[in-house]
């Protein structure tokens, strides 16, 4: 089962989505701009994408805001985001450059 969700932080919208497996869950917040996901995704699959990609190791919404980030893609580290920043911190550091960025 796939479950989506519109989280709101701040002014900024992302998506919540929850992949429920036979064995387990896998869950990122996604917005055009920026990917925080949990511990079962391959940063190495999404660093192609090049889109900052920054994960937790705690699950649920709630463990991926809060979560620190452990790992992250190239492109994430170039746009500021470090290890031990939060799932939150980080998503809303990149919204905010993009934006001023445009």
């Amino acid at each position: 089962m796939i479950e989506l969700k519109t989280l709101e932080i701040e002014a900024f919208r992302f998506i919540d989505i929850s992949l429920f497996l036979p064995r387990w869950t896998c869950r990122m917040i996604v917005s055009t701009k920026a990917v925080l996901v949990d511990e079962s995704w391959d940063l190495d699959v999404l660093e192609e994408k090049k889109i900052p990609v920054f994960q937790v190791h705690k699950p649920g919404k709630t463990g991926l805001l809060d979560g620190e980030i452990t790992a992250m893609t190239s492109t994430a580290a170039r746009a500021g985001i470090y290890i031990g920043m939060s799932g939150k911190e980080a998503l809303l550091k990149v919204m905010h450059e993009k934006t001023e960025k445009g």
